[in-house]
């Protein structure tokens, strides 16, 4: 079951009132029992006790906004430093309020001389209280969040399994057939050949893709090659693509999702380039940030209405989105300008231990430095 976040924002606010609410009570009936009726004289009001927990649920909003919202992203010791550091901010703020208020507005009397501690000491246990509770709160909802995240994603992994299985039935009839349609295209059919054995090879990567949960981008990038080349037999001079990644790249080595990218490229090809008289151009490109891999697919053609586009896109787009949250928290951003439409997603760079990628093939005579295909 899940919640928006309005939901669940509204739903903690809830539960600090009626902490607060609860701890009133308490305060209050501890107060009945401890005055006898002999000393009736000298309990409190039952207003000033009203006063006392809503100014300290006033003091601890914009310290809970800081904690959870604004720096919600910190460690946890850090938040925990966060909150010591504005204890006695949040203490002499409730403090001098209150003693203002009673001075000011009413006749009854508060703490003075050394009895003021008192009015230090108990509200800072209740402080620590109250964050103790607030963050044991806050650990079990992420812990229940990430879980669910984590049972998510297993079920999709064993979806992906059942479909790979599903896809071993009999693959080596797949690939005696192509092979059987390649050898019997006769004389000067070279090009029918060689697209043959892309298409091949677009088959036996999704095959082996399947049963692995990272590949090396190089792969990736070799594999949508062969899927670019084959829609460029279909749209002639249409459409041209670059990669921009070198051939001794070390980001090629970095490990990525099978398959994350070709949505992503299917989508400008069927987006912008097929609906484009004069075509265009597919750029992806990737870079390193410190610890973060971007990686981009970008195209020229037809302007995207990307409201329109996401729509229409059918389950590529959502699945690439779901993946990229499930498996690292991150989002898929798609904008278009005038230059063209872009597909953007950060990741975490990592690296296979031996930083050694199982090449198909070594680079064709069309790679040119720098550029790991150039084709037009």
């Amino acid at each position: 079951m899940t919640h928006s976040p309005r939901s669940a924002t509204l739903r903690e606010w809830l539960l600090l009132f009626l902490l607060y609410l609860g701890f009133a009570g308490f305060y209050m009936f501890s107060l009945y029992l401890s005055f006898t009726s002999q000393y009736a004289d000298a309990r409190p009001s039952w207003g000033i006790i009203y006063l006392d927990y809503p100014l300290k649920a006033l003091f601890t909003v914009p310290v809970c906004y800081l904690t959870f919202r604004v720096f919600g992203h910190w460690r946890l010791d850090t938040k925990l430093l966060l909150n010591l550091v504005l204890m006695p901010f949040w203490i002499k703020g409730w403090q001098l309020t209150y003693y203002w208020i009673i001075d000011n507005w009413t006749e009854k009397n508060h703490l003075s001389g050394s009895g003021e501690w008192w009015d230090v000491y108990i509200p800072g246990l209740f402080y620590t209280l109250q964050f103790g509770i607030f963050h044991a709160w806050h650990y079990y909802h992420n812990f229940t969040r990430t879980e669910m995240a984590r049972v998510e994603n297993a079920q999709l992994a064993l979806q992906s399994e059942l479909n790979a299985l599903k896809a071993q039935l009999n693959p080596h009839f797949l690939y005696n057939s192509l092979n059987a349609i390649s050898a019997s295209t006769g004389p000067g059919q070279e090009d029918t050949r060689r697209m043959i054995a892309q298409l091949s090879d677009l088959f036996r990567y999704q095959l082996v893709a399947n049963r692995r949960e990272y590949v090396a981008l190089g792969e990736e990038l070799d594999f949508v090659s062969d899927y670019l080349r084959l829609e460029q037999a279909r749209f002639g001079e249409r459409i041209t693509f670059s990669i921009l990644v070198a051939p001794d790249d070390p980001l090629r080595q970095a490990l990525v999702p099978p398959l994350l990218l070709q949505p992503l490229v299917e989508n400008a090809v069927r987006h912008g380039i097929a609906p484009s008289i004069i075509g265009g151009e597919v750029v992806i490109a990737a870079s390193a940030s410190g610890e973060a891999l971007t990686l981009s697919v970008f195209n020229t053609g037809k302007p995207c209405d990307v409201a329109k586009t996401e729509h229409s896109a059918g389950y590529g787009l959502a699945n690439t989105r779901r993946r990229l949250a499930l498996l690292y928290g991150s989002s898929l951003s798609i904008y278009s300008d005038s230059a063209g439409t872009h597909c953007v997603f950060t990741i975490p760079l990592r690296y296979a231990p031996d930083r050694i990628i199982d090449r198909r093939r070594s680079p064709g005579p069309e790679t040119a430095p720098g550029v790991l295909a150039s084709v037009s």
